[in-house]
């Protein structure tokens, strides 16, 4: 005769009539002590505010003590937000309240910045009226006029250069905002470059000039036409 297995008992017994009970409490834990508040923050509060472009919200949570220059997860300031999204009457009314125009967030990168990688025109001539610092570097070394370069914002370019942006400033690894233009291909931007100033002849780190990096990356047309102008 086989030997009879034990029954198996479960170690944490519910009684039928409680069942239900406990299932509610144990489903409610995680929204109440044991879970994250869904308390809004003031930061949150801010940076909705700037996202649905509400004046009135921003200037209230101002006048409420909301610090002006409070930070999210990311290290940006309501006015770096403002900056992204082209809200220029919100970013009036931080700078107002002593904004700090020139503070940098988690990837050192400034509103200036933030305004150019986003191609806001407006809002970097603003920006730079308001006394922002031209050629901040970020965390890759690059300035506003290396990121409208090689994004070929040739427009956002000019509005740099006009106000004194430095033409031939290089990155970590070398590169001038012409060597960015050139290898992703965009001519406009390199005429611009070019037509006030840019070395043509400068190389980066790795040996290569403006015409050598779009030859690289196969801009064979643009390669051309920089060693046409090269001595």
């Amino acid at each position: 005769m086989k030997p009879r297995l034990a029954k198996r008992t479960s170690v944490f017994k519910i009684p039928a009539v409680s069942r239900g009970l406990i299932t509610v409490i144990f489903t409610l834990l995680p929204l109440t002590a044991c879970g994250p508040s869904f308390e809004t923050s003031p930061a949150e509060k801010m940076y909705k505010a700037i996202k649905n472009n509400s004046v009135s919200s921003v200037e209230n949570l101002l006048a409420q003590g909301v610090p002006v220059d409070i930070r999210n997860e990311a290290g940006w300031t309501p006015l770096m937000l403002a900056a992204a999204r082209d809200k220029i009457d919100i970013i009036k009314v931080l700078l107002k309240n002593k904004a700090d125009i020139n503070l940098r967030e988690k990837k050192r990168q400034t509103a200036l910045h933030l305004a150019v990688k986003w191609s806001r025109v407006e809002t970097v001539k603003y920006l730079l009226a308001e006394g922002a610092e031209r050629d901040p570097r970020d965390y890759l070394s690059w300035t506003p006029l290396m990121w409208s370069s090689i994004q070929g914002r040739t427009e956002i370019a000019e509005t740099l250069i006009k106000d004194g942006a430095s033409i031939n400033m290089a990155d970590a690894t070398g590169n001038t905002s012409l060597i960015l233009a050139a290898g992703r291909g965009h001519s406009d931007t390199t005429d611009l470059l070019l037509a006030h100033g840019a070395n043509i002849n400068w190389t980066n780190k790795s040996g290569q000039d403006a015409a050598a990096a779009a030859e690289k990356n196969g801009y064979t047309d643009l390669a051309k036409n920089l060693r046409a102008k090269g001595p």
